[in-house]
């Protein structure tokens, strides 16, 4: 069986490397290149060896576009492993993680799902394809109380990342059910741009979405291409470099439906025009995606505001940057200097770290600070393979 896992020796940039571009061709590229970009990938991997994660999940979607080929029978029979282990585990946790649309939407929560699941189930050729260990569930900001108060009277409990003090300011909790079922609640669409503005350009155009029966809303085309670009491009410990896949596979599932000057007009209303150029730039160079040359010329033209700079310099920075000590507080100061006015924001600042850090004065805020720091080193860790 091919082993699939973090790969701790890499720097996890969301671009791939020499042996991933290959894999990528392979996976998404035209149909004509695909036996001579696998072959030439495998000729640089070790199938014996320990496959980097990012990779990894792209098997099933190699196994899809290679199912006709003339492989070996060995090989042939690993990568059907892998594809059909896919099969079986989205499969199952659908089933399972359905419960929690159902349990919303009785309350009367409106719900829209995020990323993986529309992705697999309406936009790639097979479920498998997609394979994917969480399910993205989007309510509005106003239902969160209520939303949390629901999972957690069926039995679903938040993961320990985030103390109960912290759940205001956060744009997302996990919850668990049964060690198994993993739901990743949002309360907010992007962790960048944690707005009512930002969420309401997701809400007013998205889609209906029958997730295994369940009725329940996915974005739509044009907000799940940015969603999918601008979440792919941050660094991790595991590869990200499956954003590449669904962002190809949005692109050419939708067509006509994507409203380019809309995507350009809200990256630019949220600060994020030289992330999202950066991510079609490089699907139109390496992969030769219809992208229009109007749109990377205005992305690009746009200035890149200091918030921008240095969101850039962490997320595209080398995963492990990522978890150093001080960057996570960090994020936290810039996500908040996205969520308010700039005028207002030195006089709302201690309030916000004394809500965050459960203080009342400067030296208990510098205590805090200090805990803050401990408590990062010990409960801040990568994703585990699969999350997503």
């Amino acid at each position: 069986m091919i082993r699939g896992g973090p790969d701790l020796a890499g720097d996890g940039s969301p671009f791939p490397n020499a042996e991933q571009a290959l894999l990528l061709s392979a996976a998404i590229g035209p149909d004509d290149g695909v036996k001579d970009a696998f072959d030439a990938w495998r000729s640089k991997v070790d199938f014996d060896c320990h496959l980097d994660g990012g990779s990894y999940r792209l098997l099933p979607l190699l196994y899809t576009r290679l199912a006709n080929s003339d492989l070996d029978g060995e090989l042939s029979t690993r990568l059907k492993a892998v594809y059909r282990h896919a099969w079986f585990t989205n499969r199952t946790f659908f089933q399972e993680a359905k419960v929690a649309i159902e349990l919303l939407e009785g309350a009367g929560i409106r719900t829209m799902v995020l990323k993986g699941a529309p992705l697999a189930l309406t936009h790639y050729a097979s479920p498998a394809a997609r394979p994917m260990a969480d399910l993205d569930v989007l309510v509005r900001h106003a239902d969160k109380a209520r939303a949390i108060a629901v999972l957690r009277g069926a039995g679903w409990a938040p993961g320990p990342m985030v103390h109960a003090h912290e759940v205001e300011d956060q744009h997302a909790l996990d919850f668990r059910k049964d060690g198994r079922v993993e739901i990743d609640l949002h309360f907010r669409v992007l962790r960048e741009a944690p707005s009512d503005a930002a969420d309401a350009w997701f809400w007013a155009g998205a889609i209906p979405f029958d997730f295994c029966g369940v009725p329940t809303l996915q974005p739509g085309a044009t907000a799940m291409l940015f969603h999918v670009a601008v979440h792919g491009l941050r660094s991790n410990l595991e590869p990200p470099i499956r954003w590449i896949a669904d962002a190809a596979t949005v692109i050419r599932a939708n067509g006509d439906a994507i409203d380019w000057d809309a995507l350009v007009r809200f990256a630019r209303a949220q600060g994020m025009s030289y992330r999202l150029w950066l991510a079609l730039h490089y699907l139109s160079t390496s992969h030769d995606l219809p992208i229009p040359a109007h749109v990377l010329k205005r992305l690009r033209a746009r200035g890149v505001s200091l918030v921008e700079r240095v969101e850039n310099y962490l997320y595209l920075g080398p995963a492990q940057r990522m978890y150093k000590p001080l960057i996570f507080p960090a994020l936290d100061y810039w996500r908040y200097l996205r969520a308010d006015r700039p005028g207002r924001l030195i006089m709302r600042y201690p309030a916000y770290l004394k809500r965050r850090w459960q203080s009342r004065s400067k030296t208990q805020i510098a205590r805090a600070a200090g805990g803050y720091v401990k408590r990062t080193l010990r409960t801040r860790r990568p994703h585990p393979p699969g999350s997503d």
